[in-house]
């Protein structure tokens, strides 16, 4: 039994976590090691709250980019591709059971969403429980409640965001609209907890982030990408107002983060990728200017269910809609245009000569990668305050606003366009067409990176519709997501009902 895994059993024994019977409680296991430095609060943080490393368990929404507009469906004939379909069919079209039947269908990285969330929260409430209870320096203390705080309040930040209204949606009284079970204490309890409103669970992310914000700028600026930092809590700080729509909030947040890091990856110097292989450096590699966070998602997870062996049309992959809204040129080796669209897609061949290339998936990892192909990066806080200056522009007129927008989103096209021959041409707009532009250009930059569901979301949850055949036999059937359609909001497991009867279900 290693260190981890006891220090994990002492710290339920002690504290009596959810998931141990009586029974187990009052047993004393010969390998028990109760927590008692903050260099074992550390490991457990690393083992049972950060995804990062944890091979397909670190893929545990990987349906998510599924359910939006970035991917569509094609039909391949081959015998081999039913089970495929009938892995992925629930989210795609957006089904009630889609936990379910992507359960029954075996689909080998359905990691319970819901679950893997609360298994984290579970070690961030352990951790903050018994941080004062531990011998350590005043230093580590600090930095390891910071990082048990930041990540507890990111847990219910996509936990919320996942199965509660948007923040912002019209007709929702966000106070009363049911959020998720909010639990931040390991001791166990008799009574089953109940939703908290959408409102509430803001509240606790705000508060939690804010805590622990001075521990990281404190004690946390050299902690490992793998780890929180001040970055990671000004980045988290700034997407959440956003959501919020304060706007102000959003942009001074991602100002602080800029002002630490405004480095981003330039494409252009960046050696072009022969096909089958990955970039030399990438956007969320470990050598990478502007990775925040190396967060989660094991790239053979993310590559498994777009492809196909033996080759025929892909089962699922990018959308023409996404495809069109980047100015690329494969065959213009002087001026390729937007550089994007090779640097962070993988390439597939569609004949058997391999003449005809397909980009079908997302891959901003390379080959210095850190095995992951999602988190936080710098790219993103441009973008929120390009959004937040735009926003501000719009409601009170002021031109510097504009200005200020213009340049974070120049200056981000900049870095990914193709400038060896020619240099790069600034985009100048105003009005509602800035910010159709910024979200289109927040569509390109952070796609398959888990943004865009939650960008659909807070857009007004538009249409959408796609068309999905399994077999020879059936023809295509179109499926619709319709205008602020329910089904923005995830269908609670129903594993997780089971276990609480006070949970109310999603409708």
């Amino acid at each position: 039994m290693n260190k981890l895994y006891k220090i994990l059993i002492g710290v339920m024994l002690s504290l009596g976590l959810p998931g141990c019977s009586k029974h187990f409680l009052d047993e004393k296991s010969q390998d028990e090691v109760k927590p008692s430095t903050v260099t074992e609060l550390q490991e457990l943080l690393m083992g049972e709250v950060y995804p990062a490393g944890k091979g397909i368990e670190s893929s545990f929404q990987m349906y998510l980019d599924m359910m939006t507009d970035d991917v569509t469906s094609n039909f391949n004939a081959d015998p081999t591709a039913l089970p495929i379909y009938k892995e992925y069919a629930g989210p795609f079209t957006w089904q009630a059971d889609m936990f379910e039947s992507m359960q029954a269908a075996g689909t080998p990285n359905n990691i319970d969403t819901y679950a893997h969330y609360y298994r984290c929260i579970k070690g961030c409430n352990a951790v903050l429980d018994m941080i004062d209870k531990v011998r350590g320096e005043d230093n580590d203390r600090g930095n390891v409640r910071g990082q048990a705080l930041a990540m507890r309040g990111y847990c219910y930040f996509m936990l919320v965001n996942l199965f509660g209204q948007p923040y912002n949606a019209k007709g929702v009284d966000i106070n009363t609209s049911p959020g998720v079970e909010l639990i931040l204490s390991s001791v166990v309890h008799d009574s089953y907890p109940k939703r908290e409103s959408v409102a509430r669970i803001y509240q606790q992310v705000e508060q939690d982030l804010l805590q622990a914000l001075p521990l990281m700028e404190q004690y946390g600026k050299d902690n490992s990408k793998f780890r929180v930092t001040d970055m990671f809590v000004y980045t988290l700080l700034s997407r959440m107002y956003l959501y919020m729509e304060k706007w102000a909030e959003a942009q001074k947040y991602a100002t602080l983060a800029l002002n630490i890091n405004p480095r981003l990856v330039n494409l252009a110097g960046i050696a072009y990728p022969s096909i089958y292989n990955s970039p030399a450096t990438g956007v969320y590699s470990i050598n990478s200017v502007e990775a925040i966070w190396l967060g989660y998602a094991d790239s053979y997870s993310e590559y498994r269910n777009y492809t196909l062996q033996p080759y025929g049309a892909l089962l699922f992959t990018l959308s023409t809609d996404l495809r069109n809204k980047y100015d690329f040129t494969r065959t213009n080796t002087t001026n390729r245009g937007d550089l994007r669209m090779r640097h962070f897609y993988f390439w597939w061949f569609t004949d058997p000569d391999w003449t005809v290339f397909l980009p079908f998936m997302g891959q901003k990892y390379s080959e210095d990668n850190s095995g992951v192909t999602k988190g936080m990066r710098v790219a993103e806080l441009y973008l929120n305050r390009a959004e937040s200056y735009i926003q501000q522009y719009l409601k009170n007129g002021d031109e510097s606003m504009r200005t200020a927008a213009l340049a974070d989103l120049n200056f981000l096209r900049s870095r990914r366009y193709d400038t060896r021959n020619v240099p790069y041409v600034n985009v100048d707009y105003s009005g509602q067409p800035l910010l159709d532009f910024c979200r289109d250009e927040r569509r390109r930059e952070l796609s398959f990176e888990d943004h865009r569901w939650f960008d659909l979301r807070r857009y007004g949850m538009p249409e959408i519709r796609h068309t999905l055949q399994v077999s020879g036999s059936q023809s295509p059937v179109e499926y619709i997501l319709h205008q602020g359609d329910k089904r923005y909001v995830l269908p609670i497991p129903r594993s997780a009902l089971l276990l609480n009867p006070s949970l109310e279900p999603n409708p």
